[in-house]
């Protein structure tokens, strides 16, 4: 019998697979795109990610937890489902990928400036390989190790306490700005990843309580974010957010230990530990795919060779600077968006249908 995963570690899982490093930049996001008091904007955004959580949730229990390549090979034949799910697992891979190479394009213009980033960029994908390579387990694992070196980082920002100002927030409530679809989207953005717990299915019982997992993920993410964007919009005024690249580690900046020396340096660099975790989450999402479309032997290096070709197409044929990646960032996110709502409602219309043909799940 395959072993599945446990409630605890599925949740920290899928907490590491929604919270990424734009939470470097998110107070800035909020300030420019929602402006007074944008960080109540992300309680909505939660809300949002939480109802298609549910529409996950529907697919998982009128399934009865098969796979969604078994739901859709149930009606859909090859010539269709072969292309649709390749081309998810190129964006999944993609989208690995740009975690990657965001994060090294920060800390190379923070830290590194005279380093070229792909040395950096080869050396994480190594690690990321490495941890794929071990399976969804050892990548479970992995994320609990990491995740209490870093939730301790979110307590730190209370030693902004003493500088912090209600009036910074003034008493408005969006204002300041021009609302746009792109710009909330923008936000929103920041809570995409959750639907790689279709994937999941097949890994999980009802011990598991997978879409539990992802609820109380959710929640926990949408915390660290409203912490994070709360102080700042308390401790900086909204033309300031509007002008600094990250914030957060502008605030973090601020922070004296006697024991560490720059507190926002040694946070940021610990965030690769959710960098590495989140890639081979993605990674491993593109992997699964392509096995469950080509499971015969001679295929079984074909996962790999895809992985490989997509991390150096997304490191070379997307422009090196962070300022012409972001917009990359943002094309790949509204794709990933539109999946974590099609996809789920193709695969209930698919149960709506053989559920008319008296097909059973059990």
């Amino acid at each position: 019998m395959r072993a599945k995963l446990p409630f605890f570690q599925t949740t920290i899982l899928a907490n590491f697979i929604q919270t990424g490093v734009v939470v470097f930049s998110l107070p800035r996001l909020l300030a420019e795109n929602i402006g007074t008091n944008g960080w109540a904007a992300l309680l909505i955004c939660s809300v949002v990610a939480s109802c298609n959580l549910c529409l996950i949730s529907l697919v998982y229990r009128f399934g009865q937890g098969k796979s969604i390549f078994d739901i859709t090979k149930s009606v859909l034949p090859n010539f269709i489902i072969i292309p649709f799910f390749c081309l998810l697992a190129a964006l999944w891979a993609i989208l690995g990928s740009l975690i990657a190479k965001e994060f090294i394009l920060i800390i190379t213009s923070l830290s590194f400036r005279s380093l070229p980033p792909i040395y950096l960029y080869l050396l994480l994908e190594l690690l990321v390989f490495l941890l794929l390579s071990k399976g969804i387990f050892s990548i479970s694992n992995s994320s609990v190790i990491a995740y209490f070196l870093l939730t301790c980082n979110f307590l730190l920002l209370f030693y902004a306490r003493k500088d912090f100002d209600l009036s910074r927030m003034t008493p408005f409530w969006f204002k300041e700005v021009d609302h746009t679809l792109k710009g909330w989207f923008q936000i929103y953005s920041a809570f995409l990843g959750y639907e790689l717990c279709l994937l999941l299915f097949p890994y999980v019982d009802e011990k598991s309580h997978l879409m539990r997992s992802f609820q109380i993920a959710n929640l926990i993410t949408t915390a660290s974010y409203v912490l994070v964007s709360f102080i700042s919009f308390g401790f900086f005024s909204l033309h300031q957010l509007q002008h600094m690249k990250f914030p957060m580690l502008n605030l973090l900046s601020y922070v004296e230990l006697p024991f560490v020396k720059r507190v926002d340096d040694l946070v940021f660099n610990l965030s690769l530990l959710r960098v590495i975790v989140s890639n081979a989450m993605f990674a491993w999402a593109s992997a699964e795919t392509l096995r469950r479309l080509f499971p015969a032997a001679k295929f079984r290096s074909i996962p790999y060779v895809v992985l490989v070709i997509f991390a150096a197409a997304t490191f070379f044929a997307i422009p090196t600077t962070l300022e012409e990646t972001e917009p990359w960032i943002f094309r790949f996110g509204v794709a990933e968006a539109a999946v974590a709502v099609i996809l789920p409602i193709v695969l209930l219309t698919i149960l709506l249908i053989n559920k008319r043909r008296g097909q059973n799940y059990a």
